[in-house]
């Protein structure tokens, strides 16, 4: 008799500890999801309105298009040294969506609004890191621009008059004409010139 009711007690306590809820005892793995605060936190600079915001992640600020860009080109502060002149071509964000600028814009020289090109594409001026650059409506941003005096280049250099620049934003095959007039060697590799990153603002 009390071997007959130690059997019934076993049972329901085997029964018991086979259950389990998180799929464990069936060899499965728990698909018990994590608490919320596991979950990678990705932050950003704030800034105040119209500015740039330089950040190392930001992808919800996808690539400023052409089309929603303006751009010119200013005079740099202190113009030039040691031989180089330098400029500013200003990139603004024309749309009504905040984008982002990262990496080189591709520059060249020309006679007139459409064509032909003077010389190669500017160089890539490897001083600086680029950084991805934030652009709120409205916000700015800037490449330097470095070139050499002409006719320190000659008898090589065949400086011509040009009458702007064709410029392309990082990343974009669409390009635009930007009013810049200047002399510039027209001979191919000669005072090429050179074209930083796209840097935050419109300050040094």
């Amino acid at each position: 008799m009390q071997r007959r009711i130690a059997a019934l007690v076993l049972v329901p306590l085997l029964l018991v500890a086979g259950c389990d809820p998180a799929g464990e005892a069936s060899g499965q793995p728990s698909t018990t999801p994590l608490p919320a605060s596991s979950a990678p936190v990705t932050t950003t600079s704030s800034s105040p309105p119209g500015s740039t915001v330089p950040s190392g992640s930001q992808a919800e600020a996808a690539p400023c298009r052409t089309s929603e860009l303006k751009i010119s080109v200013q005079g740099a502060p202190g113009g030039g040294a040691a031989g180089s002149t330098y400029a500013w071509l200003v990139f603004t964000n024309v749309s009504a969506r905040t984008c982002s600028l990262y990496g080189y814009p591709g520059v060249a020289r020309l006679a007139g609004p459409e064509g032909p090109q003077v010389n190669d594409p500017l160089d890539h001026m490897g001083a600086t890191t680029p950084t991805r650059v934030v652009l709120a409506p409205q916000a700015s941003s800037h490449a330097v621009i470095q070139e050499g005096h002409p006719e320190a280049f000659e008898p090589n250099c065949h400086a011509v008059a040009i009458a702007g620049l064709r410029v392309y934003p990082p990343d974009e095959t669409a390009a635009v004409f930007v009013p810049f007039a200047e002399r510039a060697c027209s001979a191919k590799g000669v005072d090429v010139g050179f074209v930083a990153p796209i840097v935050a603002g419109l300050s040094e």
